[in-house]
């Protein structure tokens, strides 16, 4: 049997009856544009929050311990007057630490660990359950100490970042390189030779190249460091890692050589001649066997050239040959370049000369044995970085402190009978006496009269603390952003090496 829909119509469910209902009421509900913000707000928020938490964030550098790798520098020699200042702003990765730890000489963000309410940011050079040194400007590690110390070379991505230029600018004179015999002249970032002739690198003064501290800055930057005035612990240690950089053009039959001095040592690369290649001159008291690596085949008449002592290895780069030879470490850092044209004529322009990095150890100690899970920190700026070498927890007590046990903080010891802003603890005289400020290692400040602290024994109140854990490392520098300064000539956008 056929059923006829009454009408010619099927019936309608209820389903479809009630919505049509709600959607008649819908229509009739007035429209309400504040939740809809409300929610956009909040999702927005949410993601801004894991986004910071988990992806990336912007910070700015305010001081200069990574200085010149990243810019904290203000340019106010009382700190009052007016001047400029140079702040770099910069993404910080906080998703890779999520999956991976940290690598060596990676520039890496992190809660100070004596007060754990300021990031930092260093480069990491020590890892977890290694021994490690400094000497002779140089980071040296061993797994135990039943190893040998070896130099901890940088990729050299990080190397490049390192090497800080020695000669930025046009010194007093006109020329970088002054006549030790022979015919020579010069132009700005050039020397003409007609052998036999040798000319020495002069820009940096008389002696040996010095840790100074204006060196690797942009010349605009370098003007104004050295106006301000003091240069932080500046020329205090020889340094004997260098590299030589130019363009070479050579005459007929022309015999050149760049020589690097260490100490008494001396590195000769031969650029051209009967037997391009290195040659190692050993200090008279070091009775150690020649030294020497030769190259096959005759040079190009004219090329780019690179020659470097850095970490106890000595490279020359020309005419397509690329020579390695490897040298013990020398204890006397005091160093000097020359250029040697033997016979025959050359050319040489586009001169740069660059030093390294030279670490500086601690005042505490010069060797440290790193725990699982924790971190050896430098600053690119070792004549002015708080970092590894230096930090010391000092453990206060006092009558009525919480718990009634001794309370750690980041020591800040003050200059005199003065104090820094950062000093910690700060003691102050008021009406009532002298009152004690002390900040500890979560940032929490206490107050109370300094009559009230207690003595604790020798060797318990300052301890060093050099090594930052492992979940107190929250991300890694990856990029400048900001600033552009044509005033010092800084243009501060790049990668983070």
């Amino acid at each position: 049997m056929m059923l006829r829909f009454a009408h010619g119509r099927p019936p309608q469910s209820s389903h479809a009856v009630g919505s049509a209902r709600v959607s008649a009421a819908a229509a009739k509900r007035p429209p309400q544009p504040w939740r809809e913000n409300i929610e956009a707000l909040t999702v927005a928020i949410v993601m801004a929050v894991m986004l910071k938490y988990f992806a990336v964030e912007a910070y700015q550098i305010p001081t200069g311990s990574m200085q010149p790798t990243l810019m904290g520098q203000d340019f106010r020699p009382d700190g009052d007057s007016p001047g400029g200042a140079i702040k770099d702003r910069i993404l910080v990765d906080k998703f890779s630490f999520h999956m991976r730890d940290p690598e060596r000489w990676e520039v890496v963000i992190f809660k100070y660990p004596l007060n754990r309410a300021q990031n930092f940011v260093k480069r990491l050079v020590g890892m977890p359950g290694e021994q490690l040194k400094i000497q002779y400007g140089d980071v040296w590690t061993r797994p135990d100490a039943s190893a040998e110390w070896k130099i901890a070379r940088r990729p050299a991505n990080v190397q490049r970042e390192h090497w800080k230029a020695v000669d930025i600018g046009t010194p007093a004179g006109g020329a970088s390189w002054r006549a030790l015999e022979g015919k020579a002249q010069f132009g700005e970032r050039s020397a003409e030779l007609s052998g036999p002739a040798r000319i020495a690198f002069s820009a940096h003064g008389s002696g040996s190249i010095l840790d100074t501290y204006t060196h690797g800055y942009p010349q605009g930057v370098r003007a104004a460091l050295e106006a301000q005035g003091g240069h932080y612990n500046s020329n205090r240690n020889a340094v004997g890692d260098l590299r030589v950089t130019g363009k070479l053009t050579l005459g007929a039959g022309a015999r050149v050589a760049v020589v690097l001095g260490e100490g008494k040592r001396s590195y000769r690369f031969n650029l051209a001649g009967p037997t391009p290649g290195i040659e190692v001159g050993w200090a008279p008291n070091e009775q150690l066997d020649a030294r020497s690596v030769t190259a096959s085949g005759a040079a190009n008449a004219s090329g780019e050239f690179a020659v470097e002592n850095l970490d106890d290895q000595l490279r020359l780069e020309f005419g397509g040959w690329e020579l390695v030879l490897p040298v013990p470490p020398a204890a006397d850092q005091t160093s000097s370049v020359t250029l040697e044209v033997l016979e025959g004529s050359a050319s040489f322009s586009d001169l740069h000369v660059w030093r390294d990095v030279h670490y500086s150890a601690g005042s505490h100690a010069t060797e440290w044995a790193i725990p699982a899970e924790h971190y050896f920190m430098l600053g690119d700026n070792t004549q002015d970085s708080s970092d590894s070498r230096e930090w010391q927890a000092i453990y206060m007590k006092w009558r009525d402190a919480p718990g009634g046990a001794a309370i750690a903080g980041n020591y800040r010891g003050s200059p005199g009978s003065g104090y820094r802003p950062d000093s910690n603890p700060i003691r102050e005289r008021g009406s009532n006496g002298l009152t004690t400020f002390f900040r500890d290692v979560y940032g929490e400040l206490h107050v109370f009269p300094t009559q009230d602290e207690v003595t604790l024994p020798q060797g318990e109140a300052l301890v060093l603390q050099p090594f930052v854990p492992r979940r107190l490392i929250t991300g890694r520098a990856v990029a400048v952003f900001w600033p552009l300064s044509l005033q010092y000539s800084a243009y501060r956008v790049k990668w983070i090496r």
